[in-house]
Parts: C-alpha cells; sequence; structure tokens
C-alpha cells in the first residue's frame, strides 16, 4: 500500500511537525495540595459554592451559553464601552486572538524571554520572526535592545506585566516608552495582566489614549478560577472589534457566565485572598531568609527560591511530593539549576512548605 502523501499537497505540515507540545499528566492534581502551577491554594467559601449549586439548573447543560450579559458587567465594572471587551478561553486563547488577527508568516514579534509558555508555542504556530529579549541570572532585562527593536517590521510585542516564570515586572515609564515607540511604528503592545490583583498598577487607564495596546486579563489567579477558563482581551473599540470576529461560535461555556457572574457580586472572595497570600508571601520570605536561601522577589503569587545545591532541591522536591505537596522545579531561569518555584497562599500553608525545609536543612548539619 502507497503511503498516503499527505506532505505534498499541506507542505506546512512540515513546520508543524517540528513543534513539540508535552501531553498532559493522566494522574490526577485533585488530591494532592497543589503549589506548582499557581492556582488558588485553598477551597472557596461554602457559601459560594452553594450559591452556584442552587443557580445550575437544566438549561446550563441543554441550552447554547449567554454570554452577551457579562460583556454588559465588564462595561459597567471598568466604565469603558462594551464593545472593548473580548471574552475568551482563557488568557492563552486572547493571546492566540491577537496573533490571529495581527501576525502572518514571517512577520516580526518582540516577546520576553523566559514569559508564558503559550507564547513560544504561538509564535512557532504561525512562523514568526520571534525576536527574545532575554533575562540575565539576575532576572534583568535589556530595556534598551527591546526599545531598539521595535521597527517598522515588528507587528506585535508582548510583554507579562507581571511575568511568569520570573515574577518580574516593567515600571510603568519603560512601558509607556515601548508604547511610545510602538504606536510611532504602528506596532500593537499585548500587555498580560494575568497576575493583577496580586500586583496593583494596571494600564487600563492608558487603553484610550494608546490604540495599540490591547491588556490580557485572566480569571485563574487572583479570582482563583482556573478550572473555569476565563480570560478577557480589553482594548480600543476597532481593535477588540476585529479581534472579536476571531471568536468561535460561543466564547466560553454556560457554567462559567454563571460562575464569573458570581464572583463578580463577590469582590470580598477575591479581596481576602489576595491579603491572606500576601501575608503568606512575607511571612515565607522571611523564613527563607532566615534559613540563609536566596529568594527572587516576586510581584506575582509564586516565589523563586535558589536552594543553592541540586541534591537539597531534590530532597525538598520529592519529600513534599511523598506528603502529597506539589510544587515547580523552575529549569527556565538563566544559569540557575537550583531553583523551586512555590505558589503562594495564606501562612498556615507557606507554614507546611518552611517545615520541609527545616526538616531536611536540619539533617543536612
Amino acid at each position: 500500500m502507497k503511503s498516503f502523501k499527505i506532505l505534498k499537497k499541506f507542505n506546512y505540515f512540515r513546520h508543524i511537525d517540528k513543534i513539540f507540545r508535552v501531553r498532559g499528566s493522566s494522574q490526577s492534581r485533585h488530591d494532592m495540595f497543589r503549589l506548582d502551577k499557581n492556582e488558588r491554594v485553598v477551597e472557596f467559601e461554602n457559601y459560594f459554592i452553594k450559591n452556584i449549586l442552587k443557580k445550575i439548573n437544566s438549561n446550563h447543560l441543554s441550552a447554547y451559553p449567554e454570554t452577551e450579559s457579562l460583556y454588559n458587567i465588564f462595561s459597567k465594572k471598568f466604565n469603558l464601552n462594551k464593545d472593548m471587551f473580548v471574552l475568551t478561553a482563557g488568557a492563552d486563547s486572547a493571546i492566540k486572538n491577537c496573533f490571529d488577527l495581527l501576525v502572518k508568516k514571517g512577520d516580526k514579534i518582540i516577546t520576553l524571554s523566559p514569559t508564558f509558555g503559550m507564547v513560544d508555542v504561538y509564535a512557532k504556530l504561525f512562523q514568526a520572526k520571534q525576536v527574545k529579549i532575554k533575562f540575565n541570572n539576575k532576572l534583568e532585562l535589556n530595556l534598551n535592545k527591546m526599545i531598539k527593536e521595535i521597527n517598522n517590521k515588528a507587528k506585535l510585542i508582548i510583554i507579562a506585566n507581571p511575568n511568569s516564570p520570573t515574577g518580574t515586572i516593567i515600571k510603568k515609564e519603560n512601558l509607556i516608552s515601548i508604547l511610545k515607540k510602538a504606536k510611532k511604528n504602528n506596532c500593537y503592545v499585548l500587555i498580560d495582566e494575568a497576575y493583577y490583583g496580586f500586583y496593583d498598577f494596571t494600564f487600563l487607564k492608558y487603553i484610550k489614549k494608546f490604540k495599540n495596546l490591547i491588556i490580557v486579563r485572566t480569571f485563574s489567579k487572583a479570582y482563583g478560577l482556573a478550572g473555569c477558563r476565563v480570560g478577557l482581551i480589553i482594548s480600543d473599540k476597532a481593535t477588540a472589534t476585529r479581534l472579536y470576529k476571531y471568536r468561535p461560535m460561543y466564547e466560553i461555556n454556560s457554567i462559567s457566565v454563571l460562575i464569573i457572574k458570581e464572583i463578580m457580586k463577590n469582590e470580598n472572595i477575591l479581596k481576602k485572598y489576595i491579603k491572606e497570600t500576601n501575608e503568606g508571601k512575607k511571612y515565607l520570605t522571611k523564613k527563607m531568609q532566615k534559613l540563609g536561601f536566596f529568594y527572587y522577589n516576586s510581584y506575582a503569587n509564586f516565589l523563586l527560591v535558589d536552594v543553592k545545591k541540586e541534591y537539597f532541591k531534590r530532597k525538598v522536591f520529592n519529600y513534599l511530593k511523598k506528603k502529597k505537596i506539589l510544587i515547580a522545579n523552575e529549569t527556565r531561569i538563566p544559569g540557575r539549576k537550583t531553583i523551586l518555584r512555590f505558589t503562594l497562599g495564606p501562612t498556615k500553608y507557606m507554614k507546611q512548605i518552611v517545615g520541609a525545609f527545616n526538616k531536611i536543612h536540619l539533617n543536612q548539619r
């Protein structure tokens, strides 16, 4: 039998086949204490869950989603025209939406490195010419290089602020310089504010001043609704209207619509969790300093800790895993092989991390 000569007709498959994607694990994380993916680490309040369960009915399963009411809520909350918003299935879909509109094969884009993993994936899938502005081992960026790279060939600049996995920010004045030069060169700037809430500054107030500004938000981090897969694009009306044309028939599902409405009626849940997480961060950093471990200052809901030795890193990682506590083996920080990443949460949970460090650290003496 002759092989199906699909590559002759679909020769771009050769490019797609070179892109490596890791499949998700078949082992559930639901019975583990999850400090590895920057999710909410405590259960939601009972009254919040009960209110959702009371409101779920057959229509949420059998009828197509009705998302327009959410646009009205966003319009009122942010005091912006509802045509300036686009709902998406998570921040990653929001970023892809921008690639769909703005990036064609061979187009120049400028990104941070390392940054949110899907940025690199989309850059490869769309065959963009990606210029990476890299962090050094002190997690510093060469911003002069970034600004120098902004020219009339650049189509899109993607900046996560705060950035993951570094937890760093670019200061307002530097971002404004980037936006101004990008505007002169007809280049869009996407600011991913996924960790807004843990970091209070937002570029929303500049959305009308810079027509080339696109802001991406998510309900996965500070709101703690990673399982709902809800993201949001905010931009000027003309850009948002174009981006809206790339949306699927229904942006998100009916259950997610219901939950987002409910969480936005209960902003106290958000405020309480941010407050408790900041307290947990203060506790954990103080203890790491006391134990003599270096950590990077973070503006997000995670902390990078350099444990100095690879064997100690393995011991902490494996010890916590046996205790059904998941943390991240962070390998993307340049020049550093001894970094662990911990999702931050209330102090009582951070004490488990400190307990593991104390136990192993004392045994090494």
